[in-house]
């Protein structure tokens, strides 16, 4: 199965450069559309694709023989070489917001299409990554074959993560220690994926060694984060800033606009994305097919022990030789 990583020149002026990976099977089946994966707030693309049998969604996806494609958002991973990103945090507003992500969306759609010379493909996005999918599904319905938001984002009030990253004195808008972008250490990464585990004890639901194997995919992206201590990786705030307004029950994106099969999926134990947030998604959307999956897990299900699961209905969704 090759692997390839393409340079994309994103739109806009002074737009940065941006890198798609691509994983395909030695033999395409024409009748599977290609699919693009989109990562969320934190861990960009490499999310998808762990150096670890069993760990890549890309490689299982590939394996059906399909093209697969994940996008590094500008600011994130291996398209994380940006102006802001190289300036100081407070030189720049928090970076690459939906609006920004969703015109990266666009210029990898474009050269996907072109390059298998198809008229759709189907979108799979993850947390604020569902965010900009949506958007640009809604947009573009005649581009997207089938749409799937995992561990999606509608507008549903959150105030536990206001708490976190919210401004106290104004909690509709992001904290003031927030800038362009922040430094992300594993025992960030750690705390953030065990504040869904509440209680229970991470081995049960994760791999010990799975949090450092995600981390040092990431950190390995982020020359300058190697000399500090501890190591570290730069993430954009854009993001944040989107999750402000969204926790503060403002939807970015219209639901009624998504008109085509859609399959939104959650971890039972997920803090962000809640059972409110996939029906609010669902009570608007004019879909012609809808499918609803709960799966034991937390937000970052995908590379947890039950990602089985997750591959699964995925598949079942997805594959529309099989049905």
């Amino acid at each position: 199965m090759m692997k390839r990583f393409r340079d994309l020149q994103a739109r806009g002026a002074s737009a940065p450069r941006l890198v798609l990976a691509e994983r395909c099977s030695a033999s395409l089946d024409a009748r599977r559309p290609p699919i693009l994966l989109v990562h969320g707030a934190t861990f960009g693309a490499a999310l998808f694709d762990l150096p670890r049998p069993g760990y890549s969604l890309m490689a299982h996806l590939a394996g059906r023989g399909r093209a697969i494609y994940a996008l590094d958002i500008r600011g994130y991973g291996r398209s994380a070489a940006a102006p802001a990103m190289e300036a100081p945090p407070d030189a720049h507003a928090p970076f690459a917001r939906a609006i920004e992500a969703v015109q990266d969306l666009g210029t990898a759609v474009d050269f996907i299409l072109a390059r298998h010379a198809t008229p759709t493909l189907d979108l799979v996005a993850f947390s604020w990554g569902t965010i900009p999918a949506a958007q640009f599904a809604g947009d573009n319905p005649h581009r997207i074959g089938r749409l799937v938001l995992y561990a999606p984002l509608c507008g549903v009030p959150n105030r536990a993560w206001l708490d976190r990253i919210a401004d106290p004195a104004d909690p509709r808008r992001l904290a003031a220690r927030f800038g362009a972008w922040r430094w992300v250490t594993l025992a960030d990464l750690v705390s953030r994926w065990d504040s869904d585990l509440g209680n229970h004890n991470p081995g049960m639901s994760r791999e010990n060694d799975i949090p450092k194997l995600l981390f040092d995919a990431l950190s390995a992206l982020d020359p300058r984060g190697a000399a500090r201590s501890p190591r570290a990786f730069r993430c954009p705030n854009g993001a944040l800033a989107d999750l402000v307004d969204v926790f503060n029950g403002r939807p970015l994106f219209d639901s009624r606009r998504l008109t085509m099969p859609l399959l939104a999926v959650r971890g039972t134990a997920d803090t962000t994305s809640t059972e409110e947030d996939v029906r609010q998604i669902l009570a608007c959307a004019r879909s012609p097919t809808v499918a609803v999956r709960s799966i034991a897990g937390s937000h970052f299900l995908c590379i947890e022990r039950n990602r089985a699961a997750l591959y699964d209905a995925l598949d079942e969704f997805l594959d529309p030789v099989q049905r």
